[in-house]
């Protein structure tokens, strides 16, 4: 048999080891550096407090990998006991077969997505958008700066090293310090002068000051 290593024990890694495995023509090793499995989707027990590394959720645009997922842990089929205390309302299977999240461990729960940054002592939307929101809490000198720092970006481009370089290019050096700098060292414990500048075009595609700006104008006008 031959044998393949998988670099990462998060969901991606996992996942194709028990693909690979399941075929039975494969020996597989997974490498993890962490104690515990599951990547930066994996939850954190601290001081008797489960905690997640960041606000994540599983979705997928692909039919065959949303029903991998079902076939793994099939959707709840009956409210929570969350559900029922703040009185939610969710999409429920509804089919019979379906587990109960409240008799059953192994249960896909279904959320709507909420994500928020707080800063500056208040809460921004995430994705960031340039609302009225956005800028009353950041205030109009932050805002002021932001923008003339973009416009110098835009016309005095840095040479593409690190994720940092990326960054900049493309929303200025103050939005980048307001944020993206510290949030990616939080979330992956690596700072953005340390990661490659193909990292960005990897995990920020499709999001431009201009498209932001844009967005914001069709909102504003139609």
């Amino acid at each position: 048999m031959k044998t393949v290593l998988i670099i990462g024990g998060g969901p991606a890694g996992l996942t194709a080891a028990y693909e690979l495995g399941k075929t039975g023509k494969f020996h597989v090793v997974v490498l993890e550096k962490e104690k515990q499995l599951g990547g930066i989707s994996r939850t954190l027990m601290y001081q008797g407090n489960r905690i997640d590394i960041g606000g994540h959720r599983f979705f997928s645009k692909s039919r065959v990998v949303m029903d991998w997922w079902k076939n793994m842990l099939p959707l709840q089929g009956a409210p929570s006991c969350d559900d029922i205390a703040l009185k939610r309302r969710v999409a429920l299977t509804g089919d019979g077969e379906t587990p109960d999240p409240e008799k059953e461990e192994e249960v896909m729960l279904v959320r709507s997505r909420l994500s928020r940054i707080y800063f500056l002592r208040k809460f921004f939307a995430y994705p960031i958008s340039l609302s009225v929101e956005t800028i009353r809490n950041l205030g109009m000198m932050r805002v002021f700066k932001m923008g003339c720092s973009y416009l110098y970006s835009v016309f005095h481009k840095r040479e593409e090293k690190t994720l940092e370089d990326f960054f900049v290019n493309r929303f200025g050096e103050e939005l980048y310090k307001t944020f993206f700098r510290d949030y990616t060292a939080k979330v992956w414990g690596v700072p953005c002068r340390e990661i490659g500048a193909d990292w960005g075009s990897q995990r920020v595609k499709g999001v431009s000051v201009a498209k932001v700006l844009g967005h914001a104008c069709q909102k504003l006008f139609f």
